[in-house]
């Protein structure tokens, strides 16, 4: 990619509040019947009154004054056209003109900043439900429960200049609303419009991707492909375009609106809003550490290695699990379970170790760490025992006595152990003698076969090295 790009992102967070954004209809229901959780309000049926959630506007506060914006003490909301089923009342009440916090920053770790325009309040649309089978592919239903759950947009100007650098600041996003604790990050959604134009050339919107990794895939086939267009020579169209996670792609939707066919009006049926200095000060106040300011300070307190302090830091989740793990057991071995073992398990399932929050019991992995700590386990079992408690909900404790894997092989049975293996592989030890390193690995592993692994690899081959000098 020769073409310098443009990249800007329009960030829909979901926030993590009991009702919606302008009625008190619940914003996560005990059953998934459609259209179950919606009222005259979301469904903006007619002499229905909106009242702003307040619990929605303080998160909007936390997460402006988290990312340095200004504050707007006096703001108000706005219509915006919405010609499109999952809005039923035709249009939606977004902010535009004055919106909660504007020109903040984040940081990336080149140092670079990449300017926040506008940080506002909106209802999220309803959701479209395209059932495979039942409908032709011209049809679709709509579940309004989705209708009015609020949402802050994070709007940033166009200083974003790879797709890698848009994966980074979503990575720094998500960090942040972590520790500021407004997202639900196992049922909540985090959406991005992405908005990419090769130096020069228009502007394409590619919208509604899901997820950062998708971010970062759509935006580099969408670079990709208007660069080669440049290269012909043609015509790049200002449109909206889709992404396709199977293909990797990006398709035309429509034709790109501008911001006047939204015909924004004030809306009528809500007052002007106004935050106190007071009440921004103690907001600011009230911040929690954030994850920059936590990493460095876990490497002080705590002496664990400052890689692990950093992946450690990078949710409020794996923070407050380490620090409770590093009540029982070394902090560098907490440090370790949390920062690689934990973290490869929800990367394994394509997640971060944040949306797999509810499945960790923390005392149950706590008393596994002890253990192993206590040399009762060794490495591998905990691992697998990590595995069985987070995929399969299993009480890692009760995984090792049910598979017999608690260490009962004494320090004299496996120097007997290692003693038989040396003696059976004359050729193996005559290799390793001559430097051949995989012998080592070999011996190692048929030893760890007799004890029926319940040795500890480390143990195993200490003494096969001594015993072959």
């Amino acid at each position: 990619m020769t073409s310098q790009i443009m990249i800007g992102l329009e960030c829909h967070v979901q926030l993590k509040t009991n009702s919606k954004l302008f009625c008190p209809c619940p914003t996560r229901q005990e059953t998934e019947e459609p259209n179950s959780a919606c009222c005259e309000i979301c469904l903006g049926m007619p002499g229905s009154k909106p009242v702003l959630n307040k619990k929605a506007l303080d998160f909007a506060l936390k997460v402006a004054l988290a990312f340095n914006c200004k504050i707007n003490e006096k703001f108000f909301f706005s219509r915006k056209t919405y010609f499109y089923p999952d809005m039923s009342k035709n249009f939606q009440i977004t902010q535009y003109e004055i919106p909660v916090g504007s020109n903040g920053f984040v940081e990336l770790s080149s140092g670079k900043k990449i300017r926040i325009r506008r940080i506002h309040l909106e209802e999220d649309p309803a959701a479209l439900v395209h059932e495979a089978g039942l409908l032709s592919s011209s049809h679709c239903l709509v579940d309004y429960n989705r209708s009015g759950i609020p949402l802050i947009e994070i709007v940033t100007e166009p200083d974003l200049s790879s797709p890698q650098e848009a994966r980074e600041f979503l990575d720094e996003l998500t960090m942040v609303l972590s520790y500021l604790d407004v997202f639900d990050f196992e049922n909540g959604t985090l959406k991005a419009d992405c908005n990419l134009s090769i130096v020069g050339n228009e502007r394409v919107e590619i919208k509604n991707v899901t997820g950062k990794r998708n971010v970062e895939k759509a935006l580099e086939s969408e670079a990709k492909r208007q660069s080669e267009l440049v290269k012909q020579g043609n015509q790049i169209a200002r449109e909206t375009r889709g992404f396709d996670e199977k293909s990797l792609s990006t398709k035309t939707m429509r034709k790109k609106e501008t911001e006047e066919d939204y015909g924004y009006i004030f809306e009528p049926d809500l007052v002007a809003f106004e935050l106190s200095k007071p009440e921004i000060e103690k907001t600011r106040r009230g911040l929690p550490e954030l994850h920059s300011e936590k990493a460095k300070r876990l490497v002080k307190e705590f002496g664990i290695a400052e890689y692990d302090a950093k992946v450690i830091s990078g949710s409020r989740f794996a923070g407050n699990l380490f620090e409770e793990f590093a009540k029982a057991v070394s902090p560098k071995i907490a440090s370790v379970f949390v920062s690689r073992d934990l973290v490869a398990i929800a990367h394994h399932e394509g997640k971060e170790l944040e949306e797999i929050s509810g499945r960790i019991n923390a005392v149950q992995l706590k008393e596994l760490l002890v253990f192993f700590e206590k040399a009762r386990i060794n490495e591998k079992t905990l691992k697998e025992a990590a595995i069985a408690h987070v995929a399969g909900g299993k009480n890692p404790v009760d995984f090792v006595k049910e598979n017999n894997l608690f260490k009962d092989a004494a320090g004299s049975e496996i120097e007997k152990i290692v003693s038989k293996i040396l003696s059976s592989n004359s050729k193996a030890v005559a290799d390793l003698k001559a430097g051949n390193e995989k012998s080592l690995n070999f011996l190692v592993g048929l030893a760890m076969r007799e004890s029926k692994g319940k040795a500890e690899p480390r143990e195993i081959k200490k003494l096969i090295e001594e015993k072959t000098k």
